[in-house]
């Protein structure tokens, strides 16, 4: 069974959405990082919004699992959901080897991802440079599942 959260957990999760933030280069550039497309252009995502996600006197918003997702991809380490893996890990909720199993099975498909676009784009001898930033997505997504199982494995 999964523990209720405790203040202490809630305010451990406004801080790492905070890591995460300071992580992208602060709450200006994740706006960045998470804006959509608008036309012609990139409208970025709402700063004072995500000031609210880190805010510790603000305990009823926390930032979206998909934003979170997004946002840990762009920077490449696994603050939040390592922080929500470890917490699992350490109430016991969850063994350790379901937890490193899971993680295994991402690794092991963005892998899969990684070699498929690598594949296609290498097969008419030709590397465009969207192929390559597509490569350089996967090799990403590889680089986040990699840290995310060894996260899980380096906890006592």
């Amino acid at each position: 069974m999964i523990l209720p959260f405790t203040d202490l957990d809630e305010r451990a999760l406004k801080t790492a959405t905070g890591d995460l933030i300071d992580a992208a280069g602060g709450v200006t550039r994740a706006s960045e990082l998470l804006g959509r497309p608008d036309g012609d252009r990139v409208k970025p995502y709402s700063v004072s919004r995500l000031s609210e996600y880190a805010n510790l006197s603000d305990m009823e918003r926390s930032m979206p699992v998909r934003l979170v997702s997004r946002l840990e991809i762009r920077v490449g380490l696994p603050i939040v959901s390592g922080f929500m893996a470890a917490r699992l890990q350490r109430d016991g909720s969850v063994p350790v080897g379901t937890l490193c199993q899971t993680s295994s099975r991402n690794l092991r498909r963005a892998l899969r991802d990684l070699e498929a676009e690598v594949d296609e784009a290498t097969a008419d001898g030709n590397v465009t440079s969207a192929e390559r930033a597509a490569i350089r997505e996967d090799i990403t997504l590889v680089e986040l599942q990699l840290a995310a199982l060894k996260a899980k494995v380096m906890l006592p």
